[in-house]
């Protein structure tokens, strides 16, 4: 569960590379974006040395980076398929002729 996520990351972890950190799959027509293997693995050893209590406070500010990261990887995935199950049922506007002016020039009056 996701919960409190600001909508702008401060920082990314200072271990994660800038590239290949992100793996992109195509599952049922929709991107699905997760950690790379190698930074699951990173995160493994971590996590591994955190039940053993042998993490350094800057290995688990990493640790702790990483796992807002993975988060963020959650909305996004969380997102994606929510539009693309539950679309907008709104009504969209569309002019046939493009000149045509979007109100009336009495409610144009009245807006300015």
């Amino acid at each position: 569960m996701i919960a409190n996520l600001p909508l702008k990351l401060p920082h990314l972890p200072n271990s994660l590379p800038s590239e290949g950190s992100v793996r992109i799959e195509l599952v049922n027509g929709l991107l699905i974006f997760s950690a790379s293997i190698q930074t699951q693995a990173r995160i493994k050893t971590l996590t591994s040395q955190q039940q053993a209590s042998n993490l350094t406070s800057e290995e688990q500010t990493e640790l702790d980076g990483y796992r807002e990261f993975i988060s963020y990887l959650n909305l996004v995935n969380e997102t994606m398929k929510n539009t693309f199950l539950y679309p907008l049922r709104s009504t969209v506007i569309h002019y046939d002729e493009p000149f045509e002016p979007a109100v009336s020039l009495e409610d144009w009056e009245v807006l300015q």
